[in-house]
């Protein structure tokens, strides 16, 4: 037998040592392009959620009565709610973005903007976190258990946003120190009715669906969508000269409602209760 010893030169071996250390491995230039790759992808994401807030806000605003910034129904919580819950809590910046941005062209300065922003964002991520850490996250809505959860969320989660906001504009006078109870409790109730309108329906239709519908079962839900439509007129549109129009006749939607959470989905349920709140 025969065995062969093969040797480097120093000069040789130096030169390994010194392209070994100015190299680094595959892996890890591999995931420094991955994580790169990723954080850039982000950026179209975040630019749209945070338009998509701002046209939101803006469309919020226009039912504002008591304050230019308070409005009774605030559609941007709900929509930030369930961006945090499907994207996670890195999307934040996007509701930092829309916010300020609706805010500083709406009423207040700079600060009261960025502290209104600093408040949205913090509500958005509180929720998110209380929904994914008690209430199933994306699959809260499966359980009644969990809808309970989310409301007790939401409820707690939208204190943050009005004690920011109204706090600001207060101490900056751009609102009445007499008015700040009234205009706290408007803020908190928009964020809680956006967040009960609005995360719904973005959770629910961002997933698809299991269930597929029969030609038969097609027109019954666009028979009872088209209902509610019909009853948002008569109730709140004012469509026809309802003489009972002293009768508690919004108690009609409850039925209609309560039929499509029977016989479909929550998919189809929280349609229903966005075109009764719409």
């Amino acid at each position: 037998m025969k065995f062969s010893i093969s040797s480097s030169s120093p000069s040789e071996t130096r030169f390994r040592v010194e392209l070994s250390r100015r190299q680094p491995p595959d892996v890890d230039r591999k995931g420094s392009w991955a994580m790169q790759s990723r954080r850039f992808s982000g950026l179209p994401l975040i630019g749209v959620l945070a338009v998509i807030y701002f046209i939101a806000g803006k469309l919020g605003l226009m039912l504002a009565s008591l304050h230019a910034s308070a409005s009774p129904v605030w559609p941007p919580a709900g929509i930030a709610l369930a961006a945090l819950l499907l994207l996670g809590y890195r999307a934040w910046p996007a509701i930092f973005i829309g916010a300020f941005l609706v805010n500083v062209t709406t009423a207040g300065n700079v600060a009261t903007s960025f502290a209104i922003g600093t408040g949205n964002t913090l509500e958005a991520l509180a929720g998110a976190w209380l929904v994914n850490r008690f209430a199933g996250g994306t699959n809260v809505f499966d359980r009644p258990q969990g809808v309970f959860k989310f409301a007790l969320a939401a409820g707690i989660s939208t204190i943050l946003s009005p004690a920011f906001g109204v706090t600001s504009l207060e101490v900056t006078s751009f609102a009445d120190w007499a008015n700040y109870g009234a205009i706290w409790l408007t803020w908190w109730l928009g964020d809680v009715t956006g967040d009960f309108v609005f995360t719904p329906l973005v959770l629910l239709w961002s997933v698809a669906s299991k269930r597929r519908w029969n030609k038969k079962e097609a027109a019954e839900v666009g028979a009872l969508l088209l209902l509610l439509v019909l009853l948002s007129g008569v109730v709140f549109g004012g469509w026809p000269a309802v003489s009972a129009r002293n009768y508690p006749i919004a108690l009609i939607f409850g039925p209609v409602v309560i039929w499509t959470a029977f016989r479909f989905t929550q998919r189809e349920t929280a349609t229903g209760i966005f075109i009764m709140s719409a």
